[in-house]
């Protein structure tokens, strides 16, 4: 495939002009074009009002604004998109219209350009039906604000060459998009669950079970959403809801048809009062009714999409936190409620519809279609791969996620046809660490053992990784913090790029490296370098870590992850340089906040970072790395388990892990 290094936008619009503006903010080349100059230049004007806004805000400066915008062209001419290699058509729904002007590029742009339509209302396959190459058409179904909101739906169409798809998928993922692969099916995917939850709160409320601020509120309470579904549509548009829901009813059934409340409302031109506390029809509150329908119509229709093969259920999920930014998926949310009440919700809310329930709810046999898979494996040639599919969630070290990496090693451990392992994370982190909440969770229980267990299980499936008769490999491109380095860490070798950042942030919030930290990162780089690391929580990057040792090659971010597999390192620690004298220092560190260490001449802004940190957790990191250098690893790691329910009781743990979660900064009393 042609790399794609400039793109057309067709329709300056609010989304065609926020496309545009993700991708120049990207370093891409742009051109925008749309019929008349006043289209384009306040498609441009809405541009420079976002970006106005990170100017304000010291997101970037004055020269970098300039810079971006130096990237944009813009154009009443479609002839100048000849030169591009992909074209993105955001223009108003009209199926004729949108079929004459793929028409019209087919004739313009060269034969290897890629065309991709932001419809939201046709399939992609009626959109390329008459083009003399279909094979090149694919649908790329962006969410408000198209500029930051990570989703993209990629639809292949009928005969879309998979090849393309496959492209587009890179392209996105290394532009910080989150493509998710959805068939070619009416609403796509994420739409086709979530307008069926705004116009069930408004059904809710047509029939009286609530006043909006009460459906609202249950809404948000149930999902875990900050913002309702009648506050949602406020904030999208209301008319966009009903228009959603009668394109939906058009192409499938009924039940997806506009509220007539609904109606209504766009019909006088309001918003929802969401203050509002008066019931409709002299109705009553009543949450479980609310629960049942919100939970029945939503889940109900995304189980529907799984078994229609039209998505399947890690990316549905994935979806709805990158494009909803809801916290947890459909059926995260269904293994939280529990398949057999869930089941009960959907049935109660189909069958008033005359709809059948899903298959994969029905029939026992077809559960296994919801799993979750969040680490999966892929092979090729001489090489495996174990992916890390959580690109929105950068603490995803929980109890199930470990689970599926210990599946996933033992997978690959097992082939006798390959000789390399790489673990690879998929978006801005490789990963940044272990599941906070988890650790709050155990510890509001009073459930301690069951934050040892996990960490046991942890160490156990890095140890079959550090063991593995394959030569393993992490590739660190982005976010490598705690858990996530000590599980590179556990590799033979560990690959850093411009993207990444390493550090050891534990004791900032009140615990220590529990997963090998103290241990094999002493063993890798010395004594003196890891009691630096672990103390100071310094993030830094590939270059730096290059130096130290903890990577072995710096390498450009690869287009595609599977291009790793041609990857080999010749030599582990080619970069690494000697200890400085300040750096030797840190091995009489023993992680008393009086140490003479901490006193010295030109030490102060280090110091000032380190007796920031919670004291108990320090004392006990320096020890660690102490007591355990001298001896076998095994025995180092039992160490590190020896300690875990002692500083997990300590308040310190307490308050620097509910900081993490509430944003404040953690104020340590040394207890």
């Amino acid at each position: 495939m042609k790399p794609i290094k400039r793109v057309g936008v067709v329709g300056a619009g609010t989304m065609g002009s926020a496309i545009a503006q993700h991708f120049i903010m990207k370093g891409l080349p742009v051109v925008l074009v749309d019929q008349k100059q006043e289209f384009l230049d306040r498609g441009v004007g809405y541009m420079r009002e976002s970006l106005g806004e990170a100017l304000q805000r010291g997101l970037i400066d004055q020269p970098a604004f300039d810079e971006i915008f130096g990237r944009l062209s813009c154009s009443t001419s479609q002839a100048d998109l000849a030169e591009v290699d992909l074209v993105v058509e955001a223009i108003f729904e009209n199926l004729t219209v949108k079929k004459g002007l793929f028409a019209e590029l087919e004739k313009i742009v060269s034969t290897n350009c890629i065309l991709a339509s932001n419809t939201s209302s046709f399939l992609i396959s009626e959109i390329a039906a008459d083009l003399n190459c279909p094979e090149r058409v694919v649908g790329v179904h962006y969410f408000y604000h198209a500029a930051k909101n990570k989703l993209v739906e990629l639809i292949p169409g009928e005969k879309s060459d998979p090849e393309i798809v496959a492209a587009l998928e890179n392209f996105y993922t290394y532009y910080d998009k989150t493509p998710i692969l959805v068939k070619d099916a009416p609403g796509f995917a994420v739409n086709r669950f979530f307008v069926p939850w705004l116009n069930e709160a408004a059904r809710l409320y047509e029939e009286g079970f609530g006043s909006i601020a009460f459906i609202d509120r249950v809404a948000c309470e149930v999902f875990g959403v900050g913002m309702g579904p009648f506050a949602l549509m406020n904030a999208t548009g209301v008319p966009i809801a009903m228009h959603a829901a009668d394109g939906l009813a058009s192409e499938l059934h009924n039940f997806y048809a506009p509220a007539k409340v609904l109606c209504q409302q766009v019909e006088a031109k309001q918003d929802w009062n969401v203050e509002d506390t008066q019931l409709l029809n002299n109705g009553f509150d009543q949450a479980d009714v609310v629960t049942r329908r919100l939970v029945g119509a939503s889940l109900g229709v995304a189980a529907q999409m799984v078994s229609e093969g039209v998505i399947d259920a890690t990316s549905t999920d994935l979806g709805a936190r990158a494009g909803l930014r809801w916290p947890m998926g459909p059926f995260e949310l269904l293994e939280k409620m529990g398949a057999a009440k869930v089941k009960e919700m959907v049935e109660s809310v189909f069958s008033v519809w005359n709809l059948p329930l899903p298959a994969c709810l029905a029939d026992s046999g077809k559960a296994q279609s919801l799993s979750l898979n969040w680490v999966t494996t892929e092979v090729v040639g001489e090489s495996g791969f174990i992916v890390f599919d959580l690109p929105d969630r950068m603490n995803p070290l929980g109890e199930q996620v470990m689970n599926q990496l210990d599946c996933c090693v033992d997978e690959l451990n097992a082939r006798p046809d390959i000789s390399k392992i790489f673990i690879h994370g998929k978006g801005k982190a490789f990963i940044a660490g272990a599941d906070i909440k988890f650790f709050l969770d155990a510890m509001v229980a009073d459930d301690l053992q069951r934050v040892q267990s996990f960490t046991e299980f942890g160490q156990q499936v890095l140890n079959k990784i550090s063991a593995s008769d394959k030569i393993t490999y992490a590739y660190l491109d982005g976010l490598s913090l705690g858990g996530g380095l000590e599980l590179a860490l556990a590799c033979d070798y560990r690959i850093g790029t411009r993207k990444s950042v390493l550090a050891f942030p534990e004791t900032g919030i009140g615990i220590y490296p529990g997963l090998g930290g103290t241990q094999r990162a002493s063993r890798l780089i010395g004594v003196a370098r890891a009691k630096q690391l672990i103390a100071s929580g310094q993030f830094i990057n590939a270059k730096k870590a290059y130096a130290l040792g903890l990577v072995d090659t710096v390498v450009e971010p690869v287009f595609d992850w599977r291009e790793l597999a041609a990857l080999s390192i010749d030599k582990a620690q080619a970069g690494r340089v000697e200890e400085t004298s300040e750096e030797l220092e840190f091995a009489a560190f023993d992680g008393d906040f009086n140490h003479p260490l901490l006193a010295r001449e030109g030490f102060e802004k280090q110091a000032k970072g380190i007796t920031r940190k919670a004291p108990v957790a320090m004392k006990t990191a320096m020890h660690l790395i102490d007591q355990g250098y001298g001896l076998d690893l095994q025995d180092g790691l039992q160490l590190e388990l020896d300690g875990l329910k002692t500083i997990f009781s300590t308040q310190d743990a307490r308050i620097g892990l509910s900081c993490i979660l509430s944003g404040q900064k953690p104020n340590y009393i040394g207890q």
